[in-house]
């Protein structure tokens, strides 16, 4: 169940996603621009989706029949009309899906500001897999690892040749490492996350143990006589008894 806190915070993130486009707003118009109000949708989408850093813009124009990813295009598979002139959806699609699927197998939460940071870090892995999306695509057309090229010319003028990298294949691999490091450094934050999670538990429990051995000490003695003088009771961690070699609870002494 939702706290009020959780409601409250769900009332307001409208707000706070247009942010953004007030600032575009505001922009235009001390540029001289005035935003009709019923064109500030615009400006609040297209800030919505820059939030995140310049992947919004990665999704290639539609081409039509021209696009060099129009073999792999399931729309063109489809038979269905292309979107020429407009953001592809394919992309933009697959962006989205990468998107998701990295958050909810991480656990973030986009409206926690908590998790900016992290968000930044998944839309630029998705950013990244896009580009590696198109790069296999090509290497899918043509896949020869090496290629030969111009290197130079002898005196005569004739063309000197030589084997070179296929340079998709070499920026598929460039890329690869860049993605490795950024899952590299989500997963770490996650790990760090639970190690101070855990420690804070710890030295809780700690807490709570160290005060309930000094209740059942106390009731025992008060018990046993009248207190008639103030008395101190020294109560020490389990891990600081068990390093130091100190008796159990029940003998601790009184001073």
């Amino acid at each position: 169940m939702k706290s009020d806190n959780d409601k409250e915070k769900k009332e307001l993130q409208p707000f706070k996603e247009s942010v953004g486009g007030h600032f575009l707003a505001k922009h235009a118009e001390d540029a001289g621009v005035t935003i009709p109000a019923d064109k500030l949708s615009i400006i609040h989408g297209f800030m919505d989706r820059a939030k995140f850093g310049h992947q919004a813009a990665l999704p290639m124009v539609c081409r039509g029949n021209k696009c060099p990813l129009i073999n792999v295009c399931p729309l063109k598979e489809a038979g269905l009309d292309l979107p020429v002139g407009k953001k592809c959806p394919v992309e933009k699609s697959v962006i989205e899906q990468w998107v998701f699927r990295t958050m909810e197998s991480l656990d973030i939460d986009p409206d926690d500001p908590e998790y900016a940071v992290d968000m930044d870090m998944v839309y630029e892995l998705a950013g990244i897999e896009l580009l590696r999306m198109r790069l296999a695509a090509s290497l899918a057309e043509e896949p020869d690892v090496y290629r030969e090229k111009i290197v130079g010319y002898s005196p005569q003028g004739d063309p000197i040749y030589d084997d070179k990298p296929n340079m998709s294949l070499l920026l598929l691999e460039k890329y690869s490492k860049v993605v490795a490091k950024l899952r590299d450094q989500l997963v770490a934050t996650r790990k760090s996350q639970a190690q101070v999670g855990k420690l804070a538990g710890d030295k809780s429990v700690r807490s709570a143990n160290i005060l309930e051995k000094a209740k059942r000490i106390a009731e025992r003695r008060a018990s046993s006589r009248d207190i008639e003088d103030a008395e101190i009771i020294e109560v020490k961690d389990d891990e600081e008894q068990e390093g130091s070699g100190q008796q159990s609870e029940g003998d601790i002494p009184l001073l």
